[in-house]
């Protein structure tokens, strides 16, 4: 293997793992090339420009843009460890009955541990607030906000996710869309599966041969070209209300992974939420609320509704929208 001198020290633990290790299809591959191919979110100068910098290892050795891969290698990128992103920690309990809590969850708040993010965490939080024991029972994206269910013992959180996963339980999502829906309500049953020719390596849409996913949409009202709708999820796909919208015509504001701009993303992975970044998504987060949960409580048996208002960044952004609608209804 032809090693670069320039190199990051490759013993510091801050070299993360590449997916996983070459494949013996990609074996005989040129580095760069397969690194644009696999992982476009950097482009092919870009990645040779980190290659060439000893920011990509092959295991443990830093090697020319020009090297060709093997089946079974190891690759990975420089990461270093940073100081943990600010993010929204007033989490709250909203009901409460035996081993069952229900918490409202903030936006701009990852649910578990990931990339930098450790102790800036939804499960951190609740275990600090409200004591060992509670976690929680299914997920929210890091940006949207709303009820999270949480038990207290690991056979109470088995039988919540049991009502998850056999659809007994039933949730409602506000989220605020542009466009104005051609029709009251609607629904679609598109499978999500990965997007394979996009440059978002993360980006999942409604393919042929995907997962099966429904979703039920209503029409709230609409003001100055934005709809605040109702989203009724069936199945339970990551991240399924986003792209069911933004398949239907109508992506969430603020939502830079499923906005029909794709360089929206690309710039946001490079430079962060530019001005720009911004501006085109309309707002500093996906505008998506966990409105409400129906279940059937794991202790008692009784069906539980349990309800959460539409959070102050969201309504403020809407109020702007209707306010606007109605200054100009006064001219």
């Amino acid at each position: 293997m032809t090693e670069n001198t320039n190199i990051f020290d490759a013993d510091s633990g801050e070299f993360r793992p590449l997916g996983g290790p070459v494949s013996e299809d990609a074996a005989g591959l040129r580095v760069d090339g397969y690194l644009s191919t696999n992982f476009p979110f950097y482009s092919r100068a870009t990645w040779q420009r980190k290659l060439s910098q000893g920011r990509v290892l092959i295991d443990g050795v830093s090697v020319k843009p020009s090297y060709r891969i093997h089946c079974g290698q190891v690759i990975e990128i420089y990461h270093p460890r940073q100081d943990e992103p600010e993010v929204s920690t007033d989490i709250s309990p909203i009901w409460k009955k035996g081993n069952v809590m229900a918490v409202f969850k903030p936006g701009n708040l990852p649910m578990h541990e990931n990339g930098p993010y450790r102790k800036n965490t939804f499960a951190h939080l609740v275990t600090e607030t409200f004591g060992e024991g509670w976690a929680a029972v299914h997920r929210l994206d890091r940006e949207t906000s709303g009820i999270v269910l949480c038990g207290k013992t690991h056979d109470v959180r088995q039988r919540l996710s049991r009502s998850l996963e056999s659809r007994t339980l039933g949730k409602e999502y506000t989220a605020i869309v542009k466009g104005v829906p051609k029709q009251p309500s609607w629904t679609i049953e598109g499978p999500i599966g990965d997007l394979e020719d996009s440059k978002i390596r993360i980006k999942k849409w409604v393919v042929p041969d995907g997962q099966s996913a429904e979703t039920d949409f209503m029409l709230e009202e609409s003001a100055h070209g934005y709809s605040m709708i109702k989203a009724y999820p069936k199945t339970g796909r990551t991240h399924q209300i986003r792209i069911h919208a933004a398949y239907s015509g109508h992506a969430l504001v603020g939502d830079i992974t499923y906005h029909p701009d794709e360089s929206v993303f690309l710039e946001w992975f490079e430079s962060g939420k530019t001005d720009w970044v911004k501006k085109s998504a309309g707002f500093d987060r996906c505008l998506l609320h966990a409105t409400s949960v129906t279940f059937v409580h794991p202790e008692t048996e009784e069906l539980c509704r349990v309800a959460c208002p539409v959070p102050d960044d969201m309504m403020g952004f809407w109020r702007s929208l209707t306010e606007t609608s109605n200054a100009k209804l006064r001219i």
